[in-house]
């Protein structure tokens, strides 16, 4: 399933839920408490088929469904700070949880959370995005560039997020806005409590630089990257995002990162280019994005790869569907001839949304 659905296509929706009472106990939100608890989440479902044409066989087509629900709750502690909680389930096809034989689809899969706010910011503690993935997730990895710009690449040296999490995002200060977070890696190795000695820093900026362009940066480092004694990462992302004249907008990005494993540096670097417009309740999307060669120990490596995708949207009553195709150039290592395999991918999907 493509890692780059962590948000709806037109970004994420949210809405205050009224739930109607079956007895006269059921909990009403909204109504028997005065916590403005909030319910949201995604519909998301789509049938997808994988072709691969090395090999002229197909994986598909197949069902991937990717909805989600969450809940928010807050209420004024004291004059002037307000305190938050949330809690969100993953995609219900989502099995990828770092510890192992748990459905990602449970609650607190995603940003899960305690908050402090006020006019001085947001402190955010538990399980949250790291600040600089949340810039490489959105807006560079959609139309379906996520497999490649995400998480395709050769050199690990970035989180997504992370449950031992203390994060600060400011408020709008003019044009700027910046979010600080450090914590430590979720990687239990099989067991046991999360890795000791292995922490992780970051923070990302945003700069409003004119009414039509939007300037992104963000940094990460850490030490005893997954749980690995003696590997340290570092990486950075520089972007922008442009709303052009008549309907048209550009979203570009360049990131790097370096893992260094006792002194043996592995380096890649990647980019993203996204072009969209919009007619009305159509739009349309194009992507492209490249892993560049790596080099380890300072040799450079023939694992380049990159996706090409499109797609087309519409908006009805709330509801997006869309159809998206993506031809995907993957290299991976074939350890049993001690070479690079390059594998081609065309996937098309055609599925339906709704945020809510």
């Amino acid at each position: 399933m493509e890692k780059m659905f962590k948000r709806t296509l037109l970004g994420a929706a949210v809405a205050t839920a009224a739930m109607s009472s079956i007895s006269a106990n059921a909990y009403e939100i909204g109504k028997n408490n005065d916590f403005n608890v909030e319910v949201y989440g995604v519909a998301a479902i789509s049938v997808v088929n994988y072709d691969v044409k090395d090999d002229d066989k197909s994986q598909g087509p197949v069902v991937e469904n990717e909805s989600r629900i969450g809940f928010r709750a807050g209420k004024e502690m004291l004059p002037g700070l307000t305190v938050g909680m949330q809690i969100e389930s993953g995609y219900v096809d989502n099995t990828d949880w770092p510890h192992g034989g748990v459905s990602g689809g449970v609650l607190g899969f995603r940003d899960t959370f305690i908050s402090l706010s006020g006019d001085w910011g947001k402190v955010r503690v538990g399980r949250v995005l790291t600040p600089m993935y949340e810039l490489i997730d959105w807006p560079y990895a959609n139309p379906g560039l996520g497999d490649s710009w995400d998480w395709g690449g050769d050199v690990g040296y970035y989180y997504d997020r992370q449950s031992n999490t203390i994060r600060y995002d400011s408020t709008q200060l003019g044009p700027v806005n910046f979010s600080l977070a450090v914590g430590r890696d979720d990687n239990n190795n099989g067991g046991g409590s999360a890795t000791h000695d292995s922490y992780f820093y970051g923070g990302k900026i945003s700069v409003k630089a004119a009414d039509f362009l939007t300037l992104h940066a963000g940094t990460e480092t850490s030490n005893n990257f997954n749980g690995k004694e003696g590997v340290d990462t570092f990486g950075y992302l520089a972007g922008f995002e442009a709303s052009l004249p008549a309907g048209f907008g550009l979203a570009a990005a360049y990131k790097w990162g370096e893992s260094d494993d006792n002194g043996v540096k592995h380096e890649q670097g990647s980019y993203s280019v996204i072009g969209q417009y919009w007619n009305g309740p159509l739009g349309f999307k194009v992507g492209y994005t490249a892993n560049l060669d790596s080099k380890y120990d300072g040799v450079k490596r023939s694992d380049a790869d990159d996706i090409l995708s499109g797609q087309v949207m519409y908006v009805v009553n709330g509801f997006v569907p869309y159809i998206r195709v993506a031809n995907r150039d993957k290299v991976t290592w074939n350890a049993e001839d001690s070479v690079y395999a390059q594998k081609e991918q065309v996937v098309v999907r055609v599925g339906l949304e709704y945020g809510f």
